[in-house]
């Protein structure tokens, strides 16, 4: 029989960054995470490094958030998925917070913080290092270097030539941005244009309609675009009032999120390898060149001196006072379950291929990689023909409109590449997405697939 000491000489406190790219399920993923903690096993999560011998969890008990930060409802969100509904979040950053014991840690308690901040503001993470003018020029680089980016903001871009108002040139880069949006591009910044600060989602209809409703910064009546150098130089009232607003935005919107990720422990990063393949190489590169922003404005990992500091604070500091560093990235591949099981290991190894190397190449930081199913909600569908077939409650019909919930259906998904094309078209891979089957009894958390590792990993 495991004991737990009564007595403990200190108190861990793990803060973690849960940020997912695009539609790569995050709020999914930590409604079955804090379900499967509140109640502790089920659903085959098991935390330890032993496996015929996983750790017992006890005194599980939730805190209150830190100031300014609103709790993750947890409760909410899964009523919605046991109701077959989506979910609409109120704000567009939470917190979860819990403390518990662990049979593995004898003298410690747990004390987990998991933050849950937007995928959309990924885009806008490089603004944290950049002024307006350079940042104007790196989206407009990106913007010059690929053909479907062009495409999307030529109006745009031949409007920066001209002397035309203010109003003008910015609903020209809204109309662009929302192209961007409709054709699956996820590099769009600011981003509020697509996730407001009300947590208002700004959903595909037409270009015109996403235009009109939503801003390209703090608000209506603080817009900016991007500016090549000869219009900044042609227009200096105009760069400057659209200085002035990116830096507002900058302050109020960028800095907070970045600031908050710096101080974490460790990242879980959501990367939807199924969505990548099904986007084309366009989606794969967009992505990419996201998380490369990503690891350059946060710059994770420590020096020896950072390990050693940062174990005398363990030692000597209140919890609330030891400082954080990023040491540890656990990038996931999500949808496990929308994978047919002949293909799943290759999740990693794909995901691997996309950003290992420049993850690798930060001193101090340890990475890992790993597959997952927050809801294992298919199962494999038993065929003679040599295709892939997966059971489950599909998401969305041909048409791409979310459709009821109804009986269990079978459908094909593709197989997943030995490693990444070098060119592939969008859509030359599907995989179509199911709803989420959690169980409607309060404490039975879902069946998952790697919770427990990804969790285990972060908190090491």
């Amino acid at each position: 029989m495991i004991r737990f000491p009564q007595f403990k000489i200190r108190t861990a406190e793990c803060r973690v960054g849960v940020v997912g790219l695009y539609a790569s399920g995050k709020t999914v993923f930590l409604t079955s995470l804090i379900n499967h903690l509140r109640d502790y096993g089920e659903g085959g999560f098991e935390l330890g490094s032993d496996p015929k011998s996983p750790a017992r969890l006890r005194k599980w008990r939730e805190l209150k958030p830190d100031p300014g930060w609103d709790r993750f409802d947890y409760e909410a969100y899964r009523n919605a998925f046991v109701n077959k509904r989506w979910p609409r979040k109120t704000k567009d950053r939470s917190q979860f917070v819990c403390s518990f014991e662990r049979s593995d840690w004898p003298l410690t308690v747990a004390k987990l913080k998991l933050f849950d901040l937007p995928g959309e503001r990924v885009a806008d993470a490089v603004m944290a290092a950049l002024k307006y003018d350079a940042w104007s020029d790196h989206i407009l680089h990106l913007v010059a270097k690929d053909q479907a980016y062009r495409e999307c903001c030529a109006d745009y871009l031949a409007l920066t030539g001209q002397d035309v108002p203010a109003a003008e040139l910015l609903k020209a880069y809204k109309l662009a941005l929302a192209r961007l949006a409709l054709a699956y591009k996820p590099y769009i910044s600011p981003s509020t244009f697509l996730l407001d600060l009300q947590a208002r989602v700004n959903k595909r209809r037409s270009a015109e309609e996403m235009a009109f409703d939503f801003p390209a910064g703090l608000d209506m009546g603080s817009e900016f675009a991007p500016l090549p150098r000869q219009a900044r130089d042609r227009q200096p009232v105009l760069a400057a009032e659209f200085a002035e607003r990116y830096e507002a935005y900058r302050q109020r919107v960028v800095l907070p999120l970045v600031t908050t990720l710096r101080t974490c422990h460790a990242l879980i990063v959501l990367v939807d390898v199924t969505m990548l393949l099904a986007g084309g190489v366009g989606m794969h590169d967009d992505n990419r060149q996201i998380l490369l922003d990503l690891l350059d404005v946060l710059n994770p990992g420590q020096t020896t001196l950072g390990r050693v500091l940062r174990g005398v604070s363990s030692v000597l500091l209140p919890h609330s006072w030891r400082p954080g560093w990023i040491t540890r990235i656990a990038f996931v591949a999500p949808k496990l379950d929308q994978v047919h099981p002949d293909d799943r290991e290759r999740m990693k190894t794909l995901l691997r291929r996309m950003i290992e190397k420049p993850a690798r190449d930060r001193d101090g930081l340890t990475c890992e990689f790993f597959n997952a199913a927050a809801v294992m909600s298919t199962e494999k569908f038993p065929t003679t023909d040599g295709q892939r077939w997966l059971r489950g409650m599909v998401l969305y019909n041909e048409r791409g409109e979310r459709q009821p919930f109804g009986e269990m259906q079978k459908f094909r998904v593709s197989e997943l590449p030995e490693d990444w094309p070098k060119d592939w078209p969008a859509n030359h891979f599907s995989f179509p997405e199911v709803y989420p089957l959690i169980p409607p009894r309060r404490n039975c958390p879902p069946e998952q697939v790697n919770l427990d590792r990804i969790l285990d990993f972060v908190m090491s």
